[in-house]
């Protein structure tokens, strides 16, 4: 798959999320910044969360590209991935830290990310810590639309940060791109719900157009499921491996 799928997967960190320190103020609704900063403490405090997402992705001249997944992410740094897309592919990813694996369906075990050509794979909207992480430090606007609601724009810097990791050098021009962020918090200042939409300025001249990206990300449940079951196509249960099972151990005591 090219790096159209991989825009799927924005990031903004490298490594195992430790929660931040609370705010240094008392929430203020009426704040978009205070309503940011307290969601990505609140939300990244907890010790599991499980989450829902679908995104489309528009290039000029192609068939639009659909998604649809879900993920746990358990504190401080492990997630585990399911999704299909459009054309019948189906991804298992499980992330811990800086190392991620695949399953290879083809070849029945899992192998490394990098092996399977997708470094990114795990992370971004379908590791919403990382997607709060970035949105508490963004220089864009951001809008109070409604009650627990924010908009934030991206755009530049903070764009290119956003898919440093996904997008190959010199696939877009940033500074004529822009993205926004809509989040949406409950009412423990928890992330309910995070909604992307994206127009980016290809820098291949053989795509003509703006590329148009939209994605929607729902909470579905905190502090409940710490794992996924990975089914295989005849909808056996995939055993992680022993090595997979002891990086995941490692991070979430913390180990470096």
């Amino acid at each position: 798959m090219p790096f159209i799928l991989l825009l799927l997967l924005v990031a903004c960190q490298a490594g195992p999320a430790q929660a931040p320190a609370p705010p240094e103020k008392p929430l203020d609704p009426k704040d978009p910044r205070s309503v940011v900063e307290h969601a990505a403490h609140a939300t990244r405090s907890q010790k599991s969360y499980e989450a829902e997402w679908t995104a489309r992705l528009l290039v000029p001249g192609s068939d639009p590209l659909d998604y649809k997944g879900q993920a746990v992410f358990v504190s401080p740094g492990v997630l585990y991935s399911h999704y299909t897309a459009s054309g019948g592919d189906e991804k298992n990813i499980v992330r811990a830290g800086n190392r991620a694996w695949v399953w290879a369906s083809a070849l029945g075990e899992w192998v490394t990310a990098q092996e399977m050509g997708m470094p990114g794979a795990g992370k971004g909207l379908q590791n919403p810590d990382e997607a709060l992480a970035l949105m508490a430090k963004a220089k864009g606007e951001a809008r109070v639309v409604a009650p627990g609601t924010v908009e934030l724009a991206l755009a530049g810097a903070d764009l290119a940060s956003l898919m440093k990791e996904q997008a190959q050098d010199g696939s877009f021009e940033w500074a004529k791109s822009q993205a926004t962020v809509r989040l949406t918090v409950d009412d423990q200042s928890r992330l309910k719900a995070l909604k992307v939409t994206a127009s980016l300025t290809s820098a291949d001249p053989k795509v003509k157009g703006v590329v148009d990206y939209n994605a929607d990300v729902a909470v579905k449940g905190y502090n409940g499921k710490t794992e996924l079951v990975f089914l295989d196509e005849k909808k056996k249960p995939i055993p992680l491996t022993p090595k997979m099972q002891e990086a995941i151990q490692q991070v979430l005591k913390g180990a470096k």
